[in-house]
């Protein structure tokens, strides 16, 4: 069978949310895939073994009975590390990120898997560090021509040199209300809602306390929320039916989206053309930003304009929910968001990585090099 490797956890403060997710999708796979768990801790140790794949082991974290693992550049094989030896175990055919959050949708755990010459069926290093960025993020979409919310971008270290400057600027700029968010951080963590000067200054402490730097925004009323998902399947991409998430707050919570009661509706109760529109940009956005995998786009929708709020480069549960009702169709979906990632893969193979003799040929003599210096 081929060994399927499926990242989950990390050093976030969505760790918990990645591991329900990561257990379901090793859970999940099945046919021709043999699902090998990769748990990543808090303290960013890597895991291995079957009985991650069972949700009652996170309550205990027996870690006697799971192997410590790793994974090296130039070498598609998970290693066992014992008692600082290292120890093949298998070689990966492919890797699935479900890693929310830092380290994982950033880009980084793309980068390791990239030299170590892993395929994986999940976004590539740029399309997962502009998605979680979200000042990048702001300035990618404007590049393509997609609609978001106006906002000026805070830094930490201004913020504590001047409080009440940055405080006033900020108002100037944006007004209120308006919503204060970190800039790297998702599940709707650190967000708040502003309503006057005074509750800027503990939004900014809050935002501050997970990130260097904070995206302010304008903050709408009376509006709602629509998110649509996107994965690309034999060159194709299959962009799902809207939904609405249901909340009785301001701003959707982290509760709203993970708590037992979560509600939605799906497909969302929206005009026929809006819907289009917005499943029109998310795949725009999916083929202009180059991702791969599956990403669910959160929209923000008010009398009638859409803007975009925020791209999920690795959604909760993969989005499954939003192209199919059955853990069984979902094990297909895994299956070709497999065989994509191969085929990514292999396309990135079959580029040059040299250009004729290797650069340590040339002279370092008369003349000298491009860009150097040369004595007279």
């Amino acid at each position: 069978m081929k060994n399927v490797l499926v990242f989950f956890g990390g050093a976030s403060s969505e760790h918990d949310v990645s591991v329900v997710t990561g257990v379901m999708t090793a859970n999940c796979l099945g046919g021709k895939y043999n699902a090998v768990p990769v748990y990543i801790d808090r303290e960013n140790r890597w895991f291995t073994g079957d009985m991650l794949k069972d949700l009652s082991w996170y309550k205990t974290e027996n870690f006697k009975a799971v192997q410590k693992a790793a994974v090296f550049a130039g070498d598609p094989c998970l290693y066992a590390v014992k008692k600082n030896r290292i120890k093949p175990l298998l070689r990966a055919y492919c890797a699935i990120n479900c890693l929310h959050g830092l380290n994982g949708e950033d880009g980084s755990l793309a980068g390791i898997l990239r030299l170590s010459g892993i395929p994986f069926a999940s976004p590539s290093i740029f399309s997962s560090a502009a998605s979680m960025d979200k000042y990048y993020t702001k300035i990618a979409l404007k590049g393509i021509g997609v609609k978001t919310l106006r906002y000026v971008k805070a830094d930490r270290e201004e913020y504590y040199a001047d409080r009440a400057k940055v405080v006033k600027e900020t108002v100037g700029k944006i007004g209120l209300p308006l919503i204060v968010k970190p800039s790297n951080l998702g599940s709707s963590i650190g967000i708040t809602l502003v309503k006057s000067e005074e509750e800027l200054f503990d939004a900014f402490d809050l935002a501050f306390r997970f990130d260097a730097s904070a995206i302010v925004e304008v903050a709408l009323e009376n509006f709602r929320e629509i998110n649509c998902a996107c994965y690309r399947s034999d060159g194709k991409c299959v962009v799902s039916e809207t939904e609405e998430p249901v909340s009785a707050n301001d701003i959707l919570t982290f509760e709203d989206k993970y708590g037992a009661g979560a509600e939605r509706k799906f497909p969302a109760d929206i005009p026929e053309n809006v819907s289009g529109k917005i499943k029109k940009i998310t795949e725009d956005v999916y083929r202009k930003l180059g991702f791969t995998g599956v990403i669910r786009i959160d929209y923000l929708l008010k009398d009638g304009e859409v803007y975009l709020n925020e791209i999920n480069s690795v959604p909760g549960s993969l989005a499954y929910y939003l192209f199919t009702d059955s853990t069984e169709n979902f094990s297909v979906m895994l299956g070709e968001l497999i065989e994509e990632g191969i085929k990514e893969h292999n396309k990135y193979k079959s580029n040059v990585f040299s250009y004729g003799k290797s650069n340590l040929s040339f002279s370092f003599g008369k003349g000298g090099t491009k860009g150097g210096v040369t004595k007279k």
